[in-house]
């Protein structure tokens, strides 16, 4: 899923004619001040990061003069919110309203169709307000062929008698201009929260989209990287180049996912991070079951499996050596009708790129596990290319189990930092 940034979301919401603020995207306090100075205070300062509740964990400020706002954004810049790096602000107008509506479109599996979601009362306690009156919640199924209109979600307010017949009009109109957006960009959900209503309009406050991640290739306009993503944060940019990999060749799939991308994880519980491939899912969790006991941690997980070919084990190998501070690597097939001669192929690549100065032999304990379809030639290629023979690769077949692996790995890490001056 490609969640898109609350600025980014609201381009798509301007160009299907919603009322947004005027705002610019920032990311020092001397852009800060020229956007300010150009929208004209008071201003409003937003974290753009992809997760919610920003306001309660004060990545939205308020700012009524330079001083004010020179404060926000520093304050913001060099700042986490909700665990997340804030690279990147939204410095709006800030915009006097009359009160604050929750809006929405997404899918219904149940119904298996759009469902158009309001609530009268908006804003930053839209989780507890549904918490605790569900019944606040009002739903209207979309019938795809048939499409959103406004007198749909004018029956909808009928008896909701603390809007006005004007502003339940512009809720409705705001309502079926996020159909459209959720229908001409493939979207998940099309969300605003607030809808803020004024004398005379409904303008979008905030805004996140969520695009479907396999019909981004449909809107090439609109320039979105997304990968697979860890939680709520975005995706690294050695998760995009891995997604860019699987969508340029969809002959097998590399699915990568930066599981501890700073190393801060590792470190905190004292574990040894390594990068890591494996073909299957299964066996990746096997293999996680025998090497975390041992202190050992995967930095990233990585699946190639679906028979890719040997190019895409290349690239996908340069990936995950990539990276920075892992300590060694395994690669583990698991038994099955995957043509490994080819995964070798890739491999063997990838590594003589990357250690030119030893043949390709790795600098870092590395394990190749080859087992199942093509395992003989793929031991045979690896031999005759030489990267069998290095000093901290230990290449092992179909006989060895999971479990050997890691007790491998092991003996063969202790070894490599016993060579550099480290021990156990």
């Amino acid at each position: 899923m490609a969640r898109l940034l609350e600025h980014q979301g609201k381009d798509l919401l301007r160009r299907k004619g919603m009322a947004v603020p005027a705002g610019r995207v920032v990311r020092s306090v001397p852009e800060a001040r020229g956007a300010a100075a150009e929208i004209g205070y008071p201003v409003v300062v937003k974290a753009q990061i992809p997760a919610g509740r920003r306001g309660k964990a004060g990545g939205v400020r308020f700012a009524q003069s330079e001083e004010e706002l020179t404060v926000a954004v520093s304050s913001l810049l060099s700042a986490e919110v909700n665990g997340l790096p804030v690279e990147s602000l939204l410095v709006e107008k800030q915009v006097s309203i009359t009160r604050e509506v929750y809006v929405a479109i997404t899918a219904d599996p149940r119904l298996r169709s759009p469902v158009a979601l309001l609530c009268l009362e908006g804003g930053v306690d839209i989780e507890e307000t549904i918490q605790t009156r569900p019944e606040a919640m009002l739903k209207f199924p979309v019938d795809i062929l048939r499409g959103l209109f406004p007198y749909d979600v004018l029956n909808l307010l009928r008896d909701h008698e603390s809007l006005s017949s004007g502003e339940k009009l512009r809720v409705a109109q705001a309502t079926c201009l996020l159909y459209e957006v959720y229908r001409a960009f493939d979207a998940k959900l099309v969300e605003v929260n607030p809808l803020g209503l004024t004398a005379d309009e409904a303008v979008a406050l905030d805004a996140r989209i969520d695009l479907d991640d396999d019909a981004l290739a449909r809107h090439p306009e609109l320039q979105v990287v997304s990968a697979e993503e860890a939680g709520t944060r975005g995706a690294t940019l050695l998760e995009q180049i891995a997604a860019e990999i699987d969508r340029q060749d969809h002959r097998g799939s590399v699915h990568f996912v930066q599981i501890d991308p700073d190393l801060s994880y590792a470190r905190q519980h004292g574990l040894i991070p390594f990068g890591f491939d494996c073909v299957g899912a299964g066996a990746s969790l096997t293999m996680m079951d025998e090497l975390v006991p041992l202190g050992f941690y995967p930095v990233n997980f990585c699946d190639s499996s679906g028979n890719p070919v040997g190019s895409k084990l290349y690239r996908i190998t340069k990936v995950i050596f990539s990276q920075p501070g892992i300590e060694g690597y395994v690669f583990v097939s698991c038994v099955s009708s995957q043509q490994l001669d080819n995964t070798a192929r890739g491999i063997i690549k990838a590594l003589k790129e990357l250690y030119p100065e030893t043949g390709g032999q790795p600098n870092i304990p590395t394990i190749l596990a080859f087992r199942g379809a093509w395992e003989k030639e793929a031991l045979q290629l690896l031999a005759e290319h030489g990267i069998s023979q290095g000093k901290w690769v230990r290449v092992m077949g179909r006989e060895a189990t999971e479990k050997d692996v890691a007790e491998a790995f092991h003996s063969l890490y202790w070894e490599w930092r016993s060579a550099l001056g480290g021990g156990a």
